[in-house]
């Protein structure tokens, strides 16, 4: 008898009735105390690169929400690889296969295994066509020259393993129908809807529909992110033309929530500010734009500001000997002021964007 996981309709973000099922799969009878466990659960899964694994950002979430939502217990699942974008992990990772675990047959998930190890036999991308032009239009890829396909076996290798470790999962019933899917975005928001992030989160968002998934866009900010104090907002012209094109996308896929990290920056910025959203000597997001964000992501979802929230502190999960990249405490805690004001602006960004979408 097969596991489906029963899950909450949550906030505004509401969940549309559960579609159809593979045949063979069906629901498992719980008892009262089962039943009323699984009301209060949600399951997100999240799909990025190191902007989404540094810091542990799925469990950043976690804590928020159900700090936020008492008796609420959020179930996480990551699609993680480092550098990597949609496309990526749409055409060579197969993550899709993971959002829709609870619907597809185990033949498809072996058809999958076997395209993946035919990749591994060449070090000329499948579809070159499609490979050189998506290099092409990556928003920072200078020069942009196409790299050897060979770079991406390491990945396409730990995606294998991945697949034959959830062939196994549906074939014994344990399988997971996704309340939320994240996918994050990373320097690939090309003004098009046709290209880049846009065109492949509509291969996703179509797939999350056919699921009752609802989408939730998570925007990274590595062109604005500053590691000094500023006078003023960095790189507006990329901060607008990725705005619009996100405006665009939400609207086109009718996304549940978007996490527009460089707007909520680039306000922080406007009037000049000492607060740093990146390491000095690395180019990741640093503890407090992983605070900044998983606050935004309660704000996108539940429309409500965290202010008052205990949660107060973001440990980097990238240590050496000690110390964070910059040579600093891998954990910091913040004091009450810089807390709520990094809370008040999570929130008053997400309200910003929501409000420029209507």
């Amino acid at each position: 008898m097969m596991k489906l996981i029963k899950t909450l309709v949550v906030a505004v973000c509401l969940m549309s009735p559960a579609v159809g099922v593979h045949a063979a799969h069906s629901l498992q009878k719980q008892t009262p105390t089962q039943a009323a466990a699984k009301e209060n659960e949600i399951s997100i899964l999240f799909i990025g690169n190191s902007f989404t694994f540094r810091h542990n950002l799925p469990m950043l979430v976690k804590k928020v929400f159900e700090e936020g939502n008492p008796g609420m217990t959020v179930k996480l699942e990551s699609v993680l690889g480092g550098g990597k974008t949609m496309f990526e992990f749409s055409n060579y990772g197969f993550a899709q296969t993971t959002l829709e675990q609870a619907t597809i047959p185990p033949e498809i998930i072996s058809g999958r295994i076997k395209t993946m190890e035919g990749y591994l036999k060449s070090n000329e991308a499948p579809d070159k066509e499609a490979w050189t032009r998506f290099v092409k239009t990556r928003t920072y890829a200078e020069p942009r020259q196409t790299p050897p396909f060979s770079k991406l076996h390491g990945f396409i290798g730990n995606n294998i393993e991945r697949h034959k470790t959830l062939l196994e999962s549906v074939k014994a019933g344990d399988i997971t129908k996704w309340d939320y899917v994240v996918l994050q975005s990373w320097q690939d928001v090309h003004p098009s809807l046709d290209e880049g992030y846009a065109k492949n989160v509509m291969t996703f968002a179509d797939i999350a529909a056919k699921q009752g998934t609802k989408v939730i866009l998570y925007i990274t900010a590595p062109r604005v992110m500053n590691h000094e104090s500023v006078e003023g907002p960095l790189d507006q012209e990329s901060v607008d033309r990725e705005m619009t094109l996100v405006h665009k996308l939400a609207k086109e896929i009718k996304a549940c929530a978007v996490v527009p990290v460089p707007l909520a920056i680039n306000m922080i910025q406007k009037n000049g500010t000492d607060l740093k959203f990146r390491y000095v000597n690395d180019a990741h997001p640093n503890q407090y734009c992983a605070f900044l964000t998983s606050n935004m992501f309660y704000a996108a979802v539940f429309k409500k500001s965290t202010e008052g929230f205990k949660y107060n502190s973001v440990r980097d999960t990238k240590v050496i000997d000690g110390k964070d990249r910059d040579g600093g405490n891998p954990a910091v805690v913040f004091d009450d002021k810089t807390k709520i004001y990094l809370q008040k602006m999570a929130f008053d960004a997400v309200m910003a964007f929501d409000k420029s979408t209507k």
